[in-house]
Order: structure tokens, then sequence, then C-alpha cells
């Protein structure tokens, strides 16, 4: 075997080695939901008590359905294998940079993505039954059936939980958070008791103080905790592209991820204070969440400058349409405030997921541009694999000679004879 060959093996040992992590991960994955079904389902067969139940019903207490009991369930055994997931992919390929974070900050990006993802695990839970219930009114489960039920739901919510968070970089992550604010806040409008809720204001919806208002304002919360963890990956895009020599500045880093804390404490804010509570400081967070995110607009020219120009083109015109939308609201009045805070909302979200796919391609470039030195083999100093020595080769397989063979490039005798030239002046016509 040649040395030319001994980076390969070593790169297709860093490959079993992922592999074999990559297996690790789904066979945790199946323990969890495994797990999580059979402490669901006895859950369940307690709780129901021998009678037969709903798939979905309203929140009350001593009414429990299968809908109530598999929220419950994925809301607690979620956030344990989301956790535990989460803590165990840190030596994963591409994950390893969470090693390098103090325990502090580590432990609380564990614990946001861990709620993150169950929130929005629980969220897709409560859809689907509430759907499946629309699909059989009136229909009640013997309890076996309903205990089963509860621990499939709960068990697969867990199985993916838990490789969610296994895999998990900047781009999962913002698609993960424009899913879960999307669908939260559809799901407030839908629930809201105010049919007209939109002839105020979208913060409306969480000012009537019952369940859906509740849910509304937590939906908040936990966006705004997330863009506040989502700091931590921007972050550490931005230093790799810095590093690369790609983003010019080393304080583009710094201030990108301030000014995402800010809009992430802004947005919590809006929720933790409804206009039903305090309307001076309620709006507040909300111009501050406006004037944030145009401020981190306005300086990604000069602070990311090194991004592509088409980046730079979809902030000009996003930083363009939030202005206009904010003259029609303030200035003539054309602009109701429900239609000026969905703008700003979509403004807002979609530039975020721009933003982050940006980073992502640029650094998937700059991974397939790059070349490892170490491994590297100058042109003029490369072993010529017929004269190269063999390494622990004293028994030659078949196989490794047949390989070996076709290693060797002709030599100049074997190479075939160029076809002629044809003549210029040949039209190929004849007579």
């Amino acid at each position: 075997m040649s040395a030319v060959r001994r980076p390969a093996r070593a790169a297709s040992a860093s490959t079993r080695r992922d592999g074999r992590r990559g297996i690790n991960v789904e066979v945790e994955a199946l323990l969890a939901g495994v797990s999580a079904a059979l402490i669901a389902g006895a859950f369940a067969f307690i709780v129901f008590g021998g009678m037969s139940v709903p798939i979905w019903t309203d929140w009350e207490w001593g009414r429990w359905s299968i809908g109530m009991v598999s929220v419950s369930a994925v809301v607690v055994l979620g956030t344990l294998a989301a956790g535990v997931g989460y803590w165990r992919s840190r030596r994963l390929d591409g994950q390893e940079w969470r090693l390098e974070l103090p325990s502090w900050k580590f432990l609380l990006d564990a614990v946001v993505v861990a709620i993150v993802h169950t929130a929005l695990g629980a969220l897709a839970t409560a859809v689907l039954l509430f759907v499946v219930q629309l699909a059989f009114r009136r229909l009640t489960i013997d309890p076996v059936s309903a205990s089963i039920g509860c621990a499939v739901v709960t068990g697969l919510a867990a199985y993916m939980l838990y490789l969610a968070v296994s895999r998990l970089n900047t781009v999962s992550l913002s698609q993960r958070m424009f899913l879960f604010v999307g669908v939260g806040l559809l799901t407030a409008m839908a629930t809201s008791t105010d049919p007209v809720w939109w002839r105020y204001q979208i913060s409306a919806l969480g000012a009537y103080g019952n369940r859906p208002s509740i849910s509304f304002n937590a939906i908040l919360v936990v966006a705004g905790i997330l863009v506040t963890t989502f700091a931590l990956y921007v972050d550490r895009d931005i230093r790799n592209l810095h590093s690369a020599r790609v983003i010019r500045y080393r304080r583009a880093a710094p201030l990108v991820s301030v000014l995402f804390i800010a809009m992430g404490v802004a947005l919590a804010g809006i929720g933790l204070v409804p206009v039903n509570v305090s309307v001076p400081v309620h709006n507040v967070f909300a111009v501050g969440l406006s004037a944030i995110f145009g401020l981190l607009m306005l300086v990604s020219p000069i602070a990311l400058r090194g991004m592509p120009l088409p980046f730079f083109l979809a902030t000009l015109g996003s930083l363009i349409l939030l202005i206009g939308a904010t003259w029609l609201f303030y200035g003539p009045g054309i602009l109701p405030l429900t239609n000026y805070e969905l703008i700003a909302f979509g403004v807002l979200f979609a530039w975020i997921t721009m933003f982050v796919r940006f980073l992502a391609a640029m650094l998937a470039a700059r991974r397939a541009e790059a070349v490892p030195v170490e491994n590297a083999v100058p042109v003029e100093n490369a072993v010529p694999v017929e004269n190269a020595a063999p390494v622990n080769d004293s028994v030659q397989t078949p196989d490794a000679v047949a390989e070996a063979e076709q290693t060797f490039m002709p030599l100049p005798n074997d190479v075939p004879a160029r076809p002629p030239l044809p003549n210029p002046d040949d039209t190929g016509l004849r007579r």
C-alpha cells in the first residue's frame, strides 16, 4: 500500500466512526420512544380508571381524554427525551463546538432547546388529536385502546424529539422557530373567544385572560427565549466565517448576537406584559422589537461585509418594506394595526430565515473549498505508486493485486495513437 493511500484510510476510519455514532443515536432515540410509550400507557390506564374516554375534550380537571393525557405526557417525557438527546449528541460530527461552551451557557442552551422542541411537539400532538376528534365525532374509546393510543402518540413524539435535537444547526433551529411561531399564532387565532379580534390588533389575543390568551402569551415568551438562544448559533457561524476570512470584521459576531438577544428579550416581554396588564410597557417592548430589528438591518451592510450582494439587496428591500408599512400606519393611517403587525412579524422571521440560510451556504462553500494541509502531498514530492514501499503487505490477496493494478498510469507506449486531424478545406461534399 502506498503513502498516498494513508489519508484515505484515515478519512474512512473517521467516516466509520461517525457512522457508528449515528447508529447509536438511532438506537438511543428508539429506547427513549419505547420507554416514554410504556410510561405514558401505564399512566393513561390508571387515569382512565376503566372508563371510555373521548379523543379530545376541553381542558377541565376530572374530564380526561386521550388528547389531555397525551399532551401532558409529551410535555414531561418529551422534555426529558429532548434534554438527554441534546446532551448525548454533543460529541457528534458538527456538534463538537458545544463542548467549548461554558457550563452555564451549555445548560441554558440545552434547557431552552428542550423546552422549545417539547412545546412544538405538544402543539403538534394537540392539533393532530383535535383534528382526529373532528373526524370521529361523539366517539368514545375503551380504556385499553385509549391507553395504547396515548402510548403510541407519546412514544412517537419522544422518538422524534430525541432525533430532532441530535442534529441541530442554525438552519434547522430557525425552521423550527418559524414553524413554532406560525402554528402557535394560527392556533391562538383559531381558538380565540373573540371572533373579531382582528379589528383591534394581534396583541388583543393575549388580553382576555382565558386559556387561548394564556397559550398565546406563552408562545411569545417561548419564541423570545428561542431567539435569545438562537444567538449562540449565529455567533458561532459568524466567527467561523471570520476565521475563514469571509466576514471582514471580528466584532460582527458579538454585535449581531447581542442584537438577537435584545430582540428575544423584547419578544418575550410582549408575552409577559400583555395589553390588559400595562399598555405603555407592552408598547415599549413592541416598538423596541421593531426598532432593534431595523437597527440590525441597517448595520448589516457594514458589520457583515463579505456576504454576497443579493443578501444586502434583500435586506434593503425588507427594510424599505418595513419603513413603508410603518409610514402607512403612523402617517396617513391607511394600514390597520393588525395588518401592520402581521407585516412586521412576516418581515422579521423571513429575514432571519434568509440570513441563516446564507450563513449555512457560505460555510458549506468554504468547507468544500478547504483542503486539509496536514493530509496534502506536494506533487513534486509525491511517491509514484509503482515505486512506493509496501506497508504491512507481506501477503497480497487477489483483490489487493487487482486494486493495485488499477492505480498504474498507462505508459507512453500504451497510449493509443490520436486520429488524424480533419482537413479544413474538405467540406464533406462529394460530386
